[in-house]
């Protein structure tokens, strides 16, 4: 089997930067908390985002009852596993950068791609800052691990690679099967999932409005960040 030629395929199917801008938003106004310790799981907060939020991680509040719920599903069925957040709430600067990085990296693979084909094709991997689920607190991504915290292999990590793809017939059975696991649990609880990204769920966003069909997407995005050294209160910067 051509690999180009199935990853292409599935890239026909996923969603792209002009779907997701075509979505209106009209947020409810939920607030964004830290996911405390009634959720019970793992939580590890990535570097780029701690002069934010610490070494919390921030979602809209009812984000956290439905990684609660998740997990409750996951542990009914498979309770050697357990569920880890490594990323929730992303401020728009952080999205911006990781965007604008990637881009550049495809646009030196690909000098011959420009305007929306070049922005369209980092989108497959990076989403658009405009359009991004992660600075509306309400997108999230989650490994799967063992109840001693060890990271279950879902594929390749720390790196760009279409074999992240949920629905990749190239990796093991077992892994893909374990993908099947999470995305389950996930869904379970009311997420969207994304096809390119194994790890990454939605709710609220445009990603999630446009899979379950909803008028408008409920979360905007948010440029937030905690209180400075001196005590200051929080704000939406």
């Amino acid at each position: 089997m051509n690999k180009d030629f199935y990853y292409e395929m599935l890239e026909n199917q996923f969603l792209k930067y002009r779907d997701y801008a075509s979505i209106p938003v009209k947020d409810n106004g939920e607030p964004l908390v830290p996911i405390g310790p009634e959720f019970e799981g793992k939580v590890t907060n990535y570097e780029e985002m701690q002069p934010y939020t610490g070494d919390s991680i921030y979602v809209r509040a009812s984000v956290v009852n439905m990684l609660i719920s998740a997990r409750a599903a996951l542990k009914r069925t498979f309770p050697d596993y357990d569920l880890e957040v490594v990323c929730g709430y992303r401020h728009p600067d952080v999205q911006e950068k990781v965007f604008s990085d990637y881009k550049a990296e495809v646009k030196a693979e690909n000098p011959d791609l420009e305007g929306d084909e070049l922005t369209e094709a980092a989108h497959r991997f990076v989403a658009v800052p405009e359009v991004a689920g992660h600075p509306t607190g309400g997108a999230v991504d989650v490994l799967l691990i063992t109840t001693d915290g060890e990271v279950v292999s879902l594929g390749p990590e720390d790196e760009i690679s279409r074999d992240h793809y949920v629905h990749s017939p190239f990796i093991e059975k077992d892994v893909w099967h374990k993908r099947q696991i999470l995305r389950h649990c996930m869904l379970q609880a009311g997420f969207a999932p994304t096809d390119s990204e194994w790890w990454h769920f939605a709710y609220g966003d445009r990603e999630w409005a446009k899979y379950y069909n909803q008028p408008a997407a409920i979360f905007k995005q948010i440029r937030f960040c905690l209180a400075d050294r001196d005590g200051s209160s929080g704000e939406n910067d």
